[in-house]
């Protein structure tokens, strides 16, 4: 098989830089690793946002009824007294809670329905570029060898970058910041806020969610990660030990035991573009999730990497160049906040997570 662009991973990032080339007239692959969307931590999309979605067409995917609409952040940060910081004075006065599942699956649908070739449960096996040709070899979902071409390669597998790792180049780590996630059942609604607590050792973020469910995650370094967390109800204790999250988890019970631990660290790609390839969305730049940026940043990559790519293929030789410059720009905006953001919390000046941000 040969085809114009392949993109390897079908998360939002993938999704929208495929959804660009269908837009600029270019047939695309998605391999995409997982055989079904499913729930990932990172639920949160800023008011923000919505003039990103609205240009790209997804905005009306925010109107499932899955997706919660998300009016604020409430947080303790910087002081032990509770503050929020409301949406309503922006020009879009609110965000989402999504459900990351059905938000993915949507994306997935729409790709399908504008005519991306997308297939599930596929693992690449090589990349190799000769000829101004990509060859890929990969495993398809009934672990077949499967083979085919293209001129432009994607890597849109997240911070694990298996495309870029492949072609030898490597990743930077800023810090060890990783997500601890569980899921639990509410039993009533609550205000319908981002709940942000910074503690010793980290911070938690809580999310609500339809049909009484609560996102709640406790965000510190690997190495600090105590042993004793080890099922979702372990983690229900630590947070009864906070002030603001413990508010909100008056009989709150598990909805499963499991707990999801993921890697939330700031880091980046050495080299984002090449000969007819570039990365997009965390595979490139992966972002503290205290930005809220997550989903943004993989939408917008994906935005801007369709076009570059249509580009490239259209002769322009300083498309790729123009696209690493923007998302970079973007990075260097976002390492100037995340660091005045850590900056504002001196209340444990000895503490190895706060001394390793300040």
């Amino acid at each position: 098989m040969n085809i114009p662009v392949i993109i390897i991973g079908g998360g939002p990032a993938g999704a929208a830089t495929a959804l660009q080339l269908r837009h600029n007239g270019y047939d695309c692959m998605i391999l995409e690793a997982l055989a079904s969307p499913k729930r990932k931590p990172g639920e949160t999309i800023p008011p923000q946002a919505f003039s990103l979605l609205k240009k790209s067409g997804l905005d009306i995917l925010l109107q499932h009824p899955a997706h919660l609409a998300c009016y604020g952040n409430r947080f303790i940060w910087g002081s032990p007294v509770p503050a929020d910081k409301s949406f309503f004075q922006n020009p879009v006065a609110q965000g989402w809670h999504v459900n990351r599942a059905i938000f993915e699956a949507q994306l997935q649908q729409l790709a399908i329905e504008k005519g991306v070739q997308y297939y599930c449960g596929c693992n690449m096996v090589s990349a190799v570029y000769s000829n101004k040709t990509w060859t890929v070899t990969y495993t398809d979902a009934h672990q077949q060898l499967q083979t085919v071409t293209a001129a432009f390669i994607v890597d849109a597998t997240g911070r694990k970058s298996r495309v870029a790792r492949k072609l030898g180049f490597q990743r930077k780590m800023i810090d060890k910041l990783a997500g601890i996630t569980a899921c639990y059942t509410l039993p009533a609604n609550i205000q319908q806020f981002t709940y942000l607590e910074a503690v010793e050792n980290g911070w938690w973020y809580a999310a609500p969610l339809t049909e009484n469910q609560l996102v709640l995650s406790l965000m510190t370094d690997t190495d600090l990660v105590h042993g004793h967390l080890r099922t979702a109800r372990d983690l229900l204790t630590n947070a009864h030990a906070t002030t603001l999250i413990a508010g909100i988890l008056q009989n709150t019970r598990c909805a499963d035991e499991n707990l999801v631990v993921s890697s939330a660290a700031t880091g980046y790609l050495s080299q984002r573009t090449g000969e007819r390839w570039l990365a997009v969305g965390d595979a490139a730049y992966a972002y503290d999730p205290i930005s809220s940026y997550g989903i943004t940043s993989a939408l917008e990559g994906g935005f801007y990497a369709g076009h570059a790519i249509a580009a490239c293929l259209n002769g322009d030789p300083d498309a790729l160049h123009a696209y690493d410059w923007a998302i970079s720009t973007a990075f260097t905006t976002y390492m100037k906040m995340l660091i005045g953001q850590y900056a504002q919390e001196k209340r444990w000046p000895t503490s190895t997570f706060w001394s390793r941000r300040n």
